[in-house]
């Protein structure tokens, strides 16, 4: 596979040698850029708008790179290998900047209305908008001689392991996962032609609803092994640090074990990994009443609330309110455990032998080069602890993403983003853009698209917002109180 950056853009080569690794400059350029900057105020569970201690998208790709690092680590650690950790903070940190405000609810909405818009001839994805801004939103690299933007300019490694989805929107079902069409010729570059007339052959077979565990391997097989250490990495700060989250916010109680446990009963989605799902269910929340015994009026602790001060410092006893610093003490390591167990029940294997137990020929017939370094090998988890992490991501969803007052903000968020899709899709509104987009539509970089180009800058402006900022545009355009010196003139 080449190593090279996806556009050969020569100032970009010329300018710094020997000083850094291409990875490291990938890292730093996304450090340095606006998308990233962006992610503080954009949702990862709560909205940023709720308690400022809770995690958002930024935090939430500081912490998948932090893991990532150590499964890395781990693993060259123990097979000798030496998959490059600036490449996996590289790509860590960069796997989340596509995402629009309001996390995967803005992203539906976008998705069907360019969809609608367009007839189903573009779409959005959040994946396959993180290549879209690391290779052109971004404008760091201009070549002004041939009106071209480069964007960071990233290595075609760090696209790669970036890619979560290699199949093109027009041979998917245009529902999720999928790359722009418009960037096919980074699939060509990473594994050739053969690639291409592989899916275009299959898509049909790959996208049939009844085969969507087809589908999985055929995303699983396909990614490299850096792509595979960021994906388990996210899944384990998703099965953790939004849980904790949860528990800070009050949402996840112990009161919460059983209405999972309700649901999961009533679930046809589970079969084989029911039990395992089961138990860990049930290891979380009990973990979570040892934790919070110390509330228990019979517990030591508990027994302190209906004495006095003075009886308690005669005894030797601490005083209550230490009860609260023990229980955060507690749920610290009560979430570091999961994280450090399940970074070490992080394997690998042959690729080939994971391939070769593919459920289907198709998926063993997938041309790809096994003599790359980065796909010499697949991430397996020992001791179902995939499994475990279902459980606790059951948990989040069923407890938190089900909670009604979040409920009832995703539905003021979807309203927000269907209007302000609705103005800004209107050509004769153009001049609402800012500067720099009235300047790319107007110099020709959306023909690309055709006849959907102004459309596809609509989906790129509101997917780049933050929530903070999608929210007072909503009110700018569509409150009447957003007017200069109305609010004071209606409270005089």
């Amino acid at each position: 596979m080449e190593s090279g950056r996806v556009y050969e853009y020569e100032y970009d080569n010329k300018k710094e040698e020997g000083i850094r690794t291409p990875y490291q400059i990938d890292r730093d350029r996304i450090i340095h850029s606006g998308a990233f900057r962006r992610l503080r105020n954009k949702t990862q569970v709560f909205g940023v708008f709720t308690l400022d201690y809770y995690r958002t998208r930024l935090t939430h790709s500081l912490e998948v790179s932090q893991i990532a690092r150590s499964i890395a680590s781990n693993i060259n650690k123990k097979y000798g290998l030496n998959i490059d950790i600036d490449l996996i903070e590289a790509i860590s940190l960069a796997h989340d900047i596509g995402h629009p405000p309001f996390g995967h609810v803005g992203e539906y909405i976008l998705n069907e209305k360019l969809k609608e818009i367009t007839n189903g001839e573009r779409g959005f994805e959040a994946n396959a908008q993180n290549i879209r801004i690391l290779n052109f939103l971004e404008k760091k690299f201009y070549d002004k001689d041939n009106n071209k933007i480069y964007g960071l300019n990233p290595s075609l490694k760090t696209i790669d392991g970036i890619l979560k989805y290699k199949l093109p929107y027009s041979l998917s079902d245009k529902s999720k996962h999928f790359i722009y069409d418009n960037d096919i010729f980074i699939l060509e570059r990473l594994h050739g032609k053969s690639f291409i007339e592989f899916i275009e052959k299959n898509f049909h077979y790959i996208n049939k609803h009844e085969n969507k565990n087809i589908k999985e391997e055929f995303f699983e097989a396909s990614r490299c092994l850096e792509c595979q250490i960021l994906n388990a990495a996210d899944d384990i700060a998703y099965a953790t640090h939004d849980l904790e989250d949860g528990v800070e916010s009050k949402l996840i109680g112990v009161e919460g074990h059983l209405k999972v446990k309700r649901y999961l009963g009533q679930s046809k989605f589970f079969t084989a990994d029911l039990a395992g799902i089961e138990s860990g269910i049930d290891k979380f929340f009990n973990g979570l009443k040892d934790i919070f015994k110390a509330f228990n009026d019979d517990s030591p602790a508990g027994s302190l609330r209906n004495r006095e001060p003075a009886q308690i410092h005669a005894e030797g006893n601490r005083y209550p309110s230490m009860c609260q610093i023990k229980v955060k003490a507690d749920l610290k390591e009560f979430f570091s455990r999961y994280i450090s167990k399940f970074i070490l029940n992080i394997d690998i294997e042959d690729r080939e032998k994971y391939i070769g137990r593919g459920k289907t020929d198709l998926i063993k017939k997938i041309p790809l080069d096994f003599k790359d370094n980065s796909y010499k090998h697949n991430l397996i988890w020992k001791n179902e602890v995939n499994v475990e992490i279902k459980a606790l991501k059951q948990i989040s969803y069923r407890l938190v993403m089900e909670n009604k007052d979040i409920l009832l903000n995703r539905y003021k968020v979807k309203n927000i983003i269907e209007k302000l899709f609705c103005v800004f899709s209107d050509k004769n509104n153009l001049k609402l853009y800012p500067d720099d987009f009235q300047e790319l539509y107007e110099n020709g970089f959306y023909d690309e698209f055709g006849k959907s180009g102004f459309y596809v800058m609509c989906s790129d402006y509101i997917s780049g917002m933050t929530d903070i900022y999608a929210i007072k545009l909503y009110s700018a355009l569509f409150e009447a109180k957003s007017f200069p010196g109305v609010s004071s003139y209606v409270e005089s």
